[in-house]
């Protein structure tokens, strides 16, 4: 537990591009990227952002992939309101070269993934189209996290959702984004990706409904709460 912090490694090296941005001749060209969930208090995120002053090429990781109490359902932990602050926060006053967004997607996420994409829009509009990118990657492990997991129906309608927001935005994307996109459509589209077989999803399912019932318990969460598409298939399983 404790204060979120960065380790002194991080800052040690934002010192030496401080002392020796001018001098020595690597210091320019350097690539510096660190990855953070972002999670930390106002001050050292302006610590943060004042740090990079003195980089010419930072770049920064961070994770994300569904919005609001649904992201904060998925990353325990997570405030989403901070989170969302602190992105904008160091996008408009840090100097930065490139804003990574690496979305792991669940069956989970795909209730909100559109709005969190929609957010990501928003910040692509205000700040650059790289500030975020953002990568789609396919959670396949634990299997029972996997959208595999969802009855067709669900999967049927998220991938229409995803479909709809490709159609309407994809001049504001990049190549990687709209490939990443579209990769998750197909393996979202039940005629494209058969089940390995009926039991195997029955049982999927029946550890999606012992994990999370479990999870709600110990961290005091709802799930039919918070996820109103899905929870209405859960809330029956």
């Amino acid at each position: 537990g404790g204060e979120p912090t960065m380790s002194d490694s991080v800052w040690g090296l934002f010192d030496w591009f401080k002392e020796n941005k001018e001098t020595h001749p690597n210091a320019k060209k350097m690539r510096y990227a660190i990855n953070s969930n972002l999670g930390a208090k106002p001050k050292l995120i302006e610590k943060l952002a004042e740090a990079t002053q003195h980089v010419e090429r930072f770049h920064l990781y961070t994770s994300g992939e569904a919005f609001g109490a649904q992201g904060e359902y998925i990353r325990d932990g997570l405030d989403f309101s901070q989170f969302s602050q602190n992105c904008v926060k160091l996008l408009r006053d840090g100097k930065i070269e490139g804003f990574h967004m690496m979305m792991t997607i669940n069956a989970l996420c795909l209730d909100s993934m559109v709005e969190f994409l929609d957010w990501v829009l928003q910040l692509k509009r205000e700040f650059g189209h790289n500030k975020p990118s953002f990568s789609v990657n396919i959670l396949r492990f634990p299997s029972f996290q996997s959208p595999l997991v969802l009855p067709d129906d669900l999967r049927n309608l998220f991938k229409q959702n995803l479909e709809k927001f490709l159609s309407n935005n994809s001049k504001y994307l990049e190549h990687m984004e709209i490939n990443h996109t579209q990769r998750l459509i197909d393996y979202l589209d039940v005629v494209k990706t058969p089940h390995a077989g009926a039991a195997t999803q029955e049982k999927l399912q029946k550890d999606f409904k012992i994990f999370y019932s479990q999870y709600d318990k110990r961290r005091g969460k709802d799930f039919v709460k918070t996820f109103p598409i899905i929870g209405e298939w859960y809330g029956q399983l």
